[in-house]
This record gives structure tokens, sequence and C-alpha cells, in this order.
């Protein structure tokens, strides 16, 4: 029968709070401070330090060093979040208005270069020898440096007749997968896990990312506006090339209801109805089943490299992490 970690994961998800609203005490200026907590205290999943600290206790049992790491990166991902709400123009994270919505544009900007700022500050204060941080240091700045690329590939992928599935991949892997992958390769570091086990949990991470952004494209389709944290559809108004819409745009090349999707893909004023039935012809395609697949099958690759972790309560865990990454409630 398999255990019940709700406790301890919702114990983990509190230190992660915790740390990171001390981490957010700092400067004079008001606004500015509420809108660097603006994102961090709606909560979230906290998936990416959770991962960390998960990691490096199941090959080292130094969980606890590495709260710092996935703190800096959880602050890394809210950044980004804030920008990307700027760029979509989506009014709405985590239930709550968006950064620029709540504020401005100007203070949205500035609040994401802020967390950024901070989170490099806080990834200086993780306790390993020299070598090590550095390693740290030059996986998260390339790191960031790769979801730069993934952002600029999605914007411009918006403004394409077409995209290759490839193409979305390379895409994803950036401007998702690889804040994973930094997350559970910088907790295996943390651990002094072997080269071997740090190289698996980067690619476990990857796979994991992957299918994670391909379920919340699903989800972006197909899920509960109120549990997904943003409008149902808003990808389709944003012009997204996702996965659903790749496949979509090269199945109904020459067919006749292609107009219903591309009347509105992209465009900004689709009414409600539009919008609905051009997701119900990325169902009646298949197209949403098919992305759906696609993220299991990632989902069951990333559980294969788990093999080589001893057994643990921590290996079961990251285990259930896949199963909530691809896999959350539609």
């Amino acid at each position: 029968m398999p255990m019940d970690h709700s406790a301890r994961t919702k114990e983990m998800i509190g230190n992660v709070d915790r740390a990171l609203a001390g981490y957010l005490e700092r400067g004079g200026h008001e606004k500015l401070i509420r809108a660097m907590r603006h994102y961090p205290e709606a909560g979230g999943k906290r998936m990416r330090p959770t991962m960390a600290i998960l990691v490096a206790e199941a090959v080292g049992g130094r969980g606890k060093e590495a709260l710092p790491f996935g703190c800096a990166l959880e602050l890394i991902h809210n950044f980004t979040l804030v920008h990307d709400d700027v760029i979509d123009k989506d009014p709405v994270r985590r239930g709550r208005p968006a950064v620029h919505i709540a504020f401005d544009e100007p203070t949205a900007i500035i609040a994401g270069d802020a967390l950024f700022a901070i989170a490099f500050d806080v990834l200086a204060t993780v306790e390993v020898d020299g070598e090590r941080l550095r390693r740290l240091l030059r996986s998260v700045s390339n790191t960031v440096f790769l979801v730069a690329e993934g952002q600029q590939m999605d914007v411009d992928n918006e403004d394409r007749p077409t995209v290759a599935r490839e193409e979305y991949l390379d895409m994803v892997e950036k401007k998702t997968a690889v804040l994973f992958a930094c997350a559970a390769e910088g907790g295996a570091i943390i651990g002094g896990g072997t080269e071997e086990q740090v190289r698996a949990m980067r690619e476990y991470a990857r796979l994991l990312g992957i299918g994670f952004q391909i379920w919340d494209d699903v989800l972006g389709l197909k899920g509960d506006a109120k549990r997904v944290g943003k409008p149902v559809g808003s990808d389709i108004r944003n012009g997204k090339r996702t996965l659903i819409v790749v496949d979509a745009l090269e199945r109904l090349e020459g067919d006749g209801r292609r107009h219903i999707l591309t009347d509105a893909l992209g465009n900004a004023d689709a009414t409600d109805e539009q919008v609905r039935a051009a997701v119900r012809l990325l169902e009646d395609i298949g197209s949403i089943e098919r992305a759906r697949q696609f993220a299991l099958d990632y989902a069951r690759r990333a559980k294969e490299l788990l093999s080589c972790l001893r057994p643990s309560e921590e290996r079961e865990m990251l285990r259930e992490m896949v199963d909530y990454a691809v896999g959350r409630e539609l």
C-alpha cells in the first residue's frame, strides 16, 4: 500500500514559504516590496524547491542544505512569471490579479528584476564548498539564459503561420524544463551525489518539465479556470503555438474546418463562443488527446531514471511528483 506523503510535502512547502517570506523582507520602497511579494505570497506548488530538497536528501541526506538553492530557483521562477504575464497580457495568475494589473506594467517589470537580483543573493548562502558553489552558479546563470531564449522563441512563434513539433519541444525545454533540470541537478550536487546521479536527476527533471508544460497546455483548454488560475482558452487568444495547436494546424491543412481554429488563434477580440468552437475542434480531431498521451510518455521515461537512487521515501516522493506534474486534474 503506498504511503501518504502529504504531511511531509505540506511541511516542506511551509518551510519554503517561510524562507521566501524572510528573503523578501528587504528594501525601503513599499510599493515595490508589495509587487515583489504579490506572486510568492499567493502560494504555488513550490515544485522546484521541493524537488531540489528531495534530491539532495535522496543522494546524501542533505535536504536542509538545499533549501536556499531551491528558494533561489523559486524566486527566479516567479520573476519569469511576472514578465511572462506582461508579455502575454494575462490578467490573472494564481487566482489573483497579475502584478501588472494589481500595480502597473513598469512596476511589474521592476519587481521581476528585483526578484531576480534577490535570487542570486540567496544562492550565495548555500553551504557547500567553493567549487560546488561555482558549479551551482554556472548552472543557474546558464539556466536563466536558456529560459530567456525559450521566452523569445515563444513570442516569435506567435507570429509564425507554422511551427514544427521539434521547434515547439525545443522552446518548451528552454522555457520550462531547464529550470526543473537545474533544481534536480543542483540538489544532487548539494547532496554529494555521484556524477551518474547528477546526470540522471537532471534528465529526470528535464523530462518531467516537458511533460508538465504539455499537460499545462491541455489544462489551459480543458481545465477548470479556478484550478488553473487563469482564464481557460487564453492560450488560443494569445496565439500560443502549443503542441496541441501545432498538431492541429498540421492535420487541418486543406480541411474546411481549419478557419474555426485560425479565426480565434491569436485574435484578442475572439468571442467566448469562437474560443469554445476552436477547443471543440481540437478535441474532435484528437489533438488534445495526442498531447495528453505525449505528456504521459515523458512522465514514464522520467520515472525510469529514479532507479539510480536507493529505495527511500524521497525517491517515492519524486515519483509522485511526476504523477502530479503530468496528471493534475482536468
